[in-house]
């Protein structure tokens, strides 16, 4: 972590020293308490459909969890070259309360450029947050405290490559990415590079936007050394496609929906084998009740039809080995409860309540999970 640390540092001091204009320097700090109940059969059921990583805890029967964690404290640092270039670093620091899961993470640094095509297209190159989904990898922009399966699970994240942008018009604009990976492996070696397409518009007022876009992805993702078959690499494709969008309603609603498809195909020559195949979906409505106060509430599901190519005991419901997804064959739902309360510019508090049920597939017993969350997140 310190050397981490350090070098940090020094790369956030080699980009000062080559600024030839005021640097911006920005950030945000996320600090939360957590707590989760498991019921009875929980150790019975995949506790993989539920972990979210950086907040909840792992299944165990009739168990409570409970913990105080800073799952993001950032720092970005943006500077301007003359009126058509602009280069980014972003640095998180993540501390959940254990040494082996705190660590400096590079979260984006790209170059932009623009170009003067038509409206403006700039174009991108470097680590960057993939252009596609409706939850951020920066949790303070979010809703909601806690993430959905669907993004822990089928979700790039952050990509390495090159990204084209292009605003049509006030309504139309688009994404197109060639990357390494649609599977935040960032220096992936596959046969070819991975494509990434989005497509948006949106309408209304500045303060009361709404939108929809719809993003497709594919990709040669895997490789037969990751299955177990050898080493050399898959040609077969993964696919990706999302649509996502918000809805302002009056002065006072927002109803916002996303669903994802994802699919990793079986090798050539593997008769064996299947698909890797998942859905996920969310529909969340917020309600402004006041100038500072927030009520929102939000439906998901995550059903992972296949989870691992190759495999051929499907109905099990059990956790198959290969390349795994949430980690076990069924379905899980999730509903939310949620306030937030804005205490001053760029601060606020949430509280949640969430509760998911896991239902796999085959005889293996359902589980629910009661979690709580209060998060305090300050940006500056």
């Amino acid at each position: 972590m310190k050397k981490l640390f350090i070098t940090g540092v020094i790369a956030a001091l080699a980009f000062s020293s080559v600024a030839q204009a005021e640097m911006e320097i920005m950030g945000n700090v996320t600090t939360l308490y957590g707590y989760q109940h498991d019921d009875k059969d929980a150790a019975g059921a995949p506790a993989g459909g539920l972990t979210q990583g950086d907040l909840r805890w792992a299944a165990t029967a009739d168990a409570d969890h409970s913990g105080f964690a800073v799952p993001q404290a950032e720092i970005d640092f943006e500077n301007e070259y003359g009126e058509n270039i602009m280069a980014r670093i972003d640095v998180d620091f993540i501390d959940l309360g254990t040494p082996s899961v705190s660590a400096l993470r590079l979260e984006q640094a790209y170059v932009t450029a623009n170009i003067g095509v038509g409206n403006g297209m700039e174009f991108m190159i470097g680590k960057y947050n993939a252009p596609v989904a409706l939850e951020s990898v920066d949790r303070w922009e979010n809703t909601f405290s806690t993430y959905t399966p669907g993004w822990q699970f089928l979700q790039m994240k952050q990509v390495l490559g090159a990204k084209l942008y292009y605003e049509f018009n006030d309504h139309w604009d688009m994404d197109l990415a060639v990357v390494n990976s649609l599977n935040n492996v960032n220096a992936g070696n596959s046969a070819y590079p991975s494509g990434i397409l989005r497509v948006g518009a949106k309408w209304g007022d500045e303060d009361r936007l709404s939108y929809i876009n719809v993003a497709g992805a594919v990709g040669p993702e895997g490789s037969t050394a990751i299955r177990g078959i050898g080493g050399s690499q898959n040609k077969h494709l993964d696919y990706y496609g999302n649509l996502w969008g918000n809805w302002a309603i009056g002065d006072a609603w927002d109803v916002s929906w996303e669903a994802i498809y994802r699919q990793t195909n079986s090798l050539a020559g593997v008769t064996s084998e299947k698909n890797q195949k998942a859905i996920a979906g969310q529909l969340y409505a917020v309600y402004q009740a006041s100038d500072v106060w927030t009520l929102q509430a939000r439906g998901s599901a995550f059903w992972e039809i296949n989870p691992a190519p190759g495999a051929t005991n499907l109905g099990s419901g059990s956790s198959l080995t290969g390349t795994t997804w949430s980690g076990f064959e069924g379905l899980t739902y999730s509903g939310t409860l949620g306030a937030t309360y804005q205490i001053a510019d760029g601060a606020q508090m949430k509280l949640e309540y969430r509760f998911d049920l896991a239902d796999p597939a085959g005889s293996t017993n359902k589980a629910d999970y009661h979690t709580g969350v209060a998060e305090f997140a300050y940006s500056f």
